[in-house]
């Protein structure tokens, strides 16, 4: 007698024939039920006259392998995968070389085909050693549940029981994997450190319709007070202004499931502190009260932060504090300014500096371009440029004629009477604006103001 499970069916012939016969048993079996591999039956089917099989149904009965390889053939692919468990088998040999294995089994079907049935089932197979090795010639599987048994009434009881039970089985096991899945999930929507939220878009509006505790953590509010909000907008009420309303206008934007925008805000948490969010936001379902849109938000402020630094590197001045070369020589090539509406260009350039520096040292002329950098940011904050050791270049798109060359006067002198030499050019247009060819002429123009300095004009001021 032989009691296993599926898990260990035997791939290679045993030496022992009646364990052979037992073994070809079992490797048909699987072949029907577990993987529908008609092909790997038929041929291990005896010649065609000596071939004999009973199905389970009651019409299932035919001679000659050739027949019923035929009906074999049929039920490729029909087939519901299924599993063979608790296998019992049998074998005598009632001649020489010929051996006949009796079993019972249950077959049940996988879960995967959304079928529930389980069965015990009866096989009784006959096997004869042949040159080719040896080959099935009877073959007898019977349902012991097709009709019903002496204990049932009017219904095949039994039958339904089992496969009942088996339903249930299966119905419990999923259950049980939903719950395991379900707790795994609520544990990561409870401690991922990102905004997940969803909202009904209806025309009236958004409403929350659930929001995880990470939203609370970002804003610096309680989780209580998450749905106390003002969230009809479709966006968090502490965004700065100019991006709730970008927010706006992207969310409009989202009017088929699978629609998608993504934007980078700036906004304020309850405790006043600057933050930066990024968030995509995405359409994902319509139902009959609105539109459903999915919310997925991090906190990207150290990002930010680190990205301004680097920036402002960029473009600083590391001695001045103002811009420094490297953007104002992006300026130049900006196209922006050809449509300005006016245009101020002024070139300053500290008289003395290589001499200070050789006299008194460079720390000494580090401290002459840092008072001069300070008295051009007094009248020009946000305009000013570095572009060279003791040069300085003003941008001003803002100013009039009049409160541009008094602005450039009032510099000028400042740093005359904190005893700083300096030449300056100025020019200003109101209309043909040309930032290369007003820098040029401001350039001129303050050359033209250095050399009478060094001729000896101490009167000289500026050009313009």
């Amino acid at each position: 007698m032989s009691d296993a499970l599926s898990t260990d069916l035997p791939t290679s012939p045993c030496k022992d024939p009646q364990q052979e016969a037992i073994r070809l048993t079992r490797y048909i079996l699987h072949k029907h039920y577990c993987e529908n591999d008609v092909e790997a039956i038929i041929d291990l089917l005896d010649e065609d006259d000596c071939f004999s099989w009973f199905g389970a149904a009651e019409h299932e009965y035919a001679i000659g392998s050739n027949t019923v390889a035929g009906i074999f053939r049929e039920f490729k692919g029909k087939v519901l995968k299924c599993r063979i468990r608790e296998e019992r088998y049998d074998v005598i040999e009632p001649a020489p070389h010929t051996y006949l294995v009796t079993g019972i089994y249950w077959v049940e079907t996988d879960p995967s085909t959304n079928a529930f049935i389980r069965v015990h089932q009866r096989i009784s197979m006959g096997f004869r050693t042949t040159e080719k090795g040896m080959r099935c010639f009877h073959i007898h599987l019977s349902n012991p549940y097709v009709e019903m048994v002496a204990d049932d009434v009017g219904f095949p009881t039994k039958m339904t029981k089992h496969s009942y039970a088996y339903l249930q089985e299966q119905i419990e096991e999923q259950k049980r994997k939903l719950d395991e899945q379900s707790k795994e999930l609520s544990s990561i929507y409870s401690t991922v450190p990102c905004v997940i939220m969803r909202m009904l878009r209806t025309s009236e509006g958004f409403k929350p319709l659930m929001i995880n505790p990470a939203a609370a953590d970002l804003i610096g509010i309680s989780t209580d007070q998450l749905y106390d909000l003002d969230w009809s907008g479709g966006y968090c009420p502490y965004l700065a202004e100019e991006d709730a309303k970008m927010a706006r206008q992207l969310m409009t934007s989202l009017r088929e499931p699978g629609d998608r925008v993504d934007m980078i805000a700036k906004m304020e948490r309850a405790n006043g502190e600057t933050m930066y969010v990024s968030s995509n936001n995405e359409l994902v379902d319509r139902t009959e009260e609105g539109d459903v849109i999915q919310k997925i938000a991090f906190d990207i402020s150290e990002r930010i932060v680190l990205e301004q630094a680097l920036e402002r590197q960029s473009y600083e001045d590391s001695l001045t504090g103002l811009f420094n070369r490297n953007k104002f020589n992006r300026e130049m090539r900006d196209s922006a300014y050809v449509d300005a509406p006016r245009l101020g260009v002024a070139y300053f350039d500290i008289n003395g500096l290589k001499e200070t520096n050789d006299s008194l040292g460079h720390r000494a002329g580090d401290e002459l371009i840092c008072r001069s950098a300070e008295h051009i940011r007094k009248f020009f904050d946000g305009k000013a440029y570095r572009i060279g050791g003791d040069e300085f270049v003003i941008i001003d798109t803002e100013s009039s004629r009049e409160a541009f060359m008094s602005n450039v006067e009032k510099a000028h002198q400042a740093m005359e009477d904190d005893g700083i030499s300096i030449s300056a050019g100025a020019s200003y247009r109101n209309t043909a604006c040309n930032i290369e060819a007003q820098f040029e002429e401001a350039d001129r123009r303050m050359y033209r103001a250095k050399g009478e300095h060094y001729r000896g004009k101490g009167d000289a001021r500026y050009r313009r």
